[in-house]
């Protein structure tokens, strides 16, 4: 059952929404396993779980962020801002042929790749909030 999680703290079947809409349909495999569960565990509720948000370590990295500094440090001839706009989908050539904007993990990874002291100084801070999440742990636990 690799679909569903067995909660034994909590009493329930879990699973996630996309297994949870196959499920509804009777007679489906979904279906056959989640009612195998639940005749394996007749007390427990069967619930549907959300996935978990992944935890960004650049909180704070926003478009509007990127594009301030892009015209902070841009060259004289502002070609990493015309860059910026056209994965952005919001330069004029992008506009006229209604381009999309690329994805946010894109425009970020293209960042880093025109300005790596931006990704050490996150990954630096990171690294500084993790020590000291550490050290508060240590101090707990003695």
């Amino acid at each position: 059952m690799k679909n569903i999680t067995i909660n034994n703290k909590n009493h329930t079947i879990e699973m996630n929404k996309t297994f949870s809409a196959a499920a509804s349909k009777y007679g489906s495999p979904e279906y056959i396993e989640l009612q195998n569960a639940r005749r394996d565990y007749p007390t427990f509720r069967v619930v549907t779980v959300a996935k978990k948000a992944a935890k960004s370590d650049y909180k704070g990295l926003t478009y509007e962020y990127m594009e301030k500094y892009i015209s902070l440090h841009d060259d004289e001839g502002k070609t990493i801002m015309a860059k910026f706009l056209d994965l952005r989908g919001k330069s004029e050539e992008a506009k006229a042929i209604g381009a999309m904007s690329a994805a946010y993990s894109e425009i970020k990874d293209w960042f880093f790749e025109q300005y790596p002291a931006i990704q050490k100084f996150y990954k630096d801070r990171e690294a500084l909030l993790n020590d000291v999440v550490a050290k508060q742990a240590a101090k707990k636990a003695a």
